[in-house]
């Protein structure tokens, strides 16, 4: 017989919009007749927070975010809520954060009895969670609950999820997935966490849900494209943060985006800093795009989502283009970004295209901004190359965010300053209108972990039975120690 799931989004995330995993695993398993529920506590322990917290305007303030007002407008809005967050961070719980929880602690959490420890001491969430979560299960009366924990800053939370559920829900079985657990925590020995949840699952978890829920699935059963439900998402409680007049940069703040999984896995998978030999990435299928214009068509228009984040792996040149002519075909409105690699198949044909389309931003990776090491990750295009596709977005009026990276292995001061030049002439230009500098992180499923030797790196062993992600390493060529 199959088995109701609850889906559940622990606090703390982005306020302006839900996190995707729940909506489309419930997509999913809901088109092969499971009964699921979902709820996003993180929005309602988010807005609770802050009420209880905050003065006689709040409310107000969270109402006005969650309007429809231009951002400029909503700047000194953002700063008191913001000022009130940091304000309980301050004076009440050292653990709060606007879209995170104790995630100082959990970026790197070696022993499970430090987070435990945390997990057990109450906070300013733990309340309003537990009465959120009351009201979920009491409503849904699930055989199984599934946590999703995506990120650090929601690991506590869900551990806190699953304590309450065994102790008031004795019987329901509890699953614990989602992109945290399937980089940090694939070598777990620790049998200590396997008190709270009775599963860990593994990657994008559609099929493995599917088979724990009784039913028959296979892991070629799941389509390329996979269609979200949103049934249990109230979309008015989501608020914006606006933190900069950067249109850009607030896109991950601001507006409510449905977000969906172009393609499934990423189409190049061969830059040596990513995880590329998971199998959510590395197992690559593209599917039609009269599917993904289908769904578009379910959500727009709308008189309350700004549009559309395509998240995840790049979005493939070919579909991108299949895309547009679909929208174009069908007449659809909507607003659209995501993330691309620069690769030359952007056009400034297909560029002007996916303008035409409703394609208003991209974001993508230039790294170090160096040929030399481009060439040495793998990443497959050159500064040269890159430049074209960006001067085809501009040419487009398509806005462009960058993503950047220092500290690579045998970067050089020279190359890094090299870089920052570099860089600010793309800005001056006209051709990069955001970007932000990540230090570089050497994880432990990446291709630079499996051949050190290549990139100049000796690797520090790292003992843990719990979470193992990024590794401690020592360039041969300067005696420090690197970690991210």
């Amino acid at each position: 017989m199959k088995k109701k799931l609850l889906l559940l989004t622990p606090p703390l995330l982005q306020t302006n919009t839900p996190y995707p995993a729940t909506m489309h695993l419930a997509g999913f398993l809901k088109s092969r007749g499971f009964e699921v529920f979902q709820r996003d506590l993180s929005i309602k322990v988010a807005r609770d927070v802050l009420l209880k917290y905050g003065d006689e305007t709040t409310d107000e303030l969270l109402e006005f975010l969650s309007g429809p007002a231009p951002l400029e407008a909503k700047r000194e809005a953002s700063e008191a809520i913001d000022s009130l967050a940091i304000w309980i961070r301050d004076n009440i719980d050292p653990d709060f954060g606007f879209s995170r929880y104790a995630e100082h602690l959990c970026r790197a959490v070696t022993d499970f009895g430090e987070l435990e420890r945390r997990v057990k001491r109450r906070g300013v969430m733990d309340a309003p969670l537990e009465r959120h979560l009351k009201a979920a299960m009491d409503e849904a009366r699930p055989d199984v609950v599934g946590v999703t924990c995506p990120f650090p800053g929601t690991l506590v939370a869900a551990f806190k999820i699953a304590r309450y559920v065994k102790r008031k829900y004795p019987g329901v079985r509890l699953l614990l997935g989602g992109g945290y657990v399937s980089t940090e925590l694939r070598d777990m020995t620790d049998e200590r966490p396997r008190k709270y949840f009775d599963e860990f699952l593994l990657d994008e978890g559609y099929a493995a849900m599917a088979r724990l829920l009784g039913g028959r699935c296979r892991d070629e059963d799941v389509p390329p494209f996979v269609r979200p439900s949103y049934e249990g998402i109230d979309w008015g409680e989501y608020f914006d943060v606006v933190e900069t007049d950067n249109f850009v940069t607030s896109l991950w703040s601001a507006g409510k985006w449905v977000k969906l999984v172009m393609a499934r896995g990423c189409y190049w998978h061969r830059c040596a800093f990513c995880d590329v030999k998971l199998p959510y990435i590395g197992c690559f299928r593209m599917p039609k795009a009269s599917e993904i214009a289908d769904c578009l068509e379910e959500f727009f228009p709308s008189p309350v989502i700004s549009g559309v984040h395509f998240v995840d792996e790049a979005m493939p040149p070919a579909l991108v283009s299949a895309l547009c002519d679909e929208i174009l075909r069908r007449g659809i409105d909507v607003e659209w970004w995501g993330n691309v690699r620069f690769d030359a198949a952007f056009t400034p044909a297909l560029a002007k295209k996916m303008a035409k389309a409703g394609c208003i931003a991209v974001t993508g990776g230039l790294e170090c901004a160096n040929d030399r090491l481009l060439a040495l990750m793998k990443k497959g295009i050159t500064l040269a190359s890159a430049e074209k596709v960006l001067r085809a977005f501009r040419a487009a009026k398509i806005f462009v965010h960058a993503y950047l990276m220092y500290d690579f292995p045998t970067e050089t001061k020279a190359e890094q300053r090299g870089a920052e030049r570099y860089v600010r002439s793309l800005a001056r230009k006209g051709l990069i209108q955001s970007c932000y500098w990540h230090r570089f992180a050497l994880t432990v499923h990446s291709p630079i972990a499996r051949e050190p030797e290549k990139f100049g790196i000796i690797i520090k062993p790292l003992e843990s039975n719990f979470a193992r992600n990024e590794l401690e390493y020592v360039r041969k060529n300067r005696p420090r120690i690197a970690q991210a």
